[in-house]
């Protein structure tokens, strides 16, 4: 089943970031849209509160019956969840997230945003690059874009944009235009095996392009250097964003990873021949970027400054508490740090030390376990 010709679609984990965009599409386009989430969140009660849009709380099988056309799910959602198991005993059509944005991309011109940090602040600045130069896209982003409260964008033009994640491999059913890779690092250690597998998804991705393909990546980073072998033996066109690293480009937001996104963003732009001098003084000084990526919350009774970040694994950390540092060069940090995977938070133990060590005084929360089983003896393994 095609996620176009479906016209009723039960999306269950309708509350994450990715699913609820495609929820958000589907609605847009006249479905009729119904989903589960096993808890009630901010997302959930802004998609109960459009017309035709049915939301649940908890896991209801009895709710899924004939009338649907196609069950979209999460990466996340088990086989033996109970709404996914009454899918298949009524031989209800069933794509995963990762799915059905391939089958979006094939139909539009599709820019796919990878990497291991900086892809939703990335993204972000492309889509507000392109709405400044009067360019419509249809976009699905991990975050919620500031200016437009929203991680979904319905666009009218011939461009799809969207985040493009390697946990799992899943970023391998998306066809691309045109694939940006921000950096590779060695992350989500639970699946790949090591920075040599990591490395060959990437490779994998890069062979999804539409056409002869185009990259556009920093050449100077170390890790990328067997992705771009591969692309010039394989005559992929290579846009290095390394050349928008100059103290011609500087950017108000701060920090160093905010200027390497910006130079992805503009080296796209590029790629595209998109007024690239135009963008460029719109980011700048204009950019409002996403939600929880050193997102300014206000302010204490006593004047200290609030910011709330997503940064989950020890290179984000870095690099946002060296932003907080240039913006701030005379405060003090106080960090309230939770935890994201128990496994991730074993794996690299001592680069978390290392990096929380930058502020100078550190809440640490027991490990969010997201999608792992429930290990209270790791809850503070750091």
């Amino acid at each position: 089943m095609n996620f176009e010709q479906a016209k009723k679609i039960h999306f269950i984990a309708i509350g994450g970031i990715g699913v609820s965009a495609l929820a958000q599409l589907a609605h847009s386009q006249g479905k009729l849209v119904t989903g589960s989430d096993l808890s009630s969140s901010e997302i959930t009660k802004k998609l109960s509160k459009m017309d035709n849009l049915k939301v649940t709380i908890g896991s209801h099988p009895e709710l899924i019956n004939k009338d649907i056309d196609l069950i979209v799910h999460s990466p996340a959602v088990p086989k033996t969840d109970a709404e996914y198991q009454r899918g298949l005993e009524l031989n209800i059509p069933i794509l995963s997230y990762p799915q059905v944005l391939g089958q979006i991309s094939l139909q539009k011109k599709t820019i796919a945003i990878s990497g291991t940090n900086g892809k939703t602040t990335t993204t972000s600045m492309i889509v507000e690059s392109f709405k400044y130069l009067n360019i419509n896209p249809t976009v699905i982003i991990g975050g919620v874009l500031q200016k437009y409260n929203s991680n979904f964008i319905n666009g009218n033009s011939e461009y799809f944009i969207t985040e493009a994640c390697e946990y799992k491999r899943s970023f391998l059913s998306i066809h691309h235009d045109i694939a940006v890779i921000t950096n590779i690092t060695e992350d989500h250690l639970d699946y790949f095996e090591d920075l040599a597998d990591i490395q060959s998804a990437f490779i994998q991705f890069i062979n999804n392009k539409k056409g002869s393909g185009i990259i556009v990546c920093n050449m100077e980073l170390k890790t990328l250097e067997p992705i771009i072998l591969y692309a010039k033996k394989n005559g992929v066109k290579i846009f290095d964003y390394s050349k928008y690293l100059t103290s011609e480009y500087i950017l108000e937001m701060p920090g160093e990873h905010n200027r390497q996104n910006m130079a992805a963003a503009l080296s796209t732009l590029e790629a595209l021949n998109l007024d690239v001098n135009s963008a460029y003084t719109y980011l700048s000084k204009e950019f409002l970027g996403t939600k929880r990526r050193m997102e300014y919350v206000g302010r204490t009774e006593n004047g200290a400054y609030i910011y709330d970040d997503y940064a989950h694994n020890p290179e984000g950390i870095s690099f946002l508490f060296d932003a907080i540092k240039t913006k701030f060069p005379t405060k003090k940090i106080i960090a309230l740090f939770e935890p994201h995977l128990y496994s991730r938070t074993e794996d690299f133990k001592e680069a978390f030390r290392k990096a929380l060590s930058l502020s100078d005084i550190l809440y640490l929360f027991p490990v969010y376990k997201a999608r792992e089983p429930h290990q209270p003896e790791k809850d503070f393994i750091l």
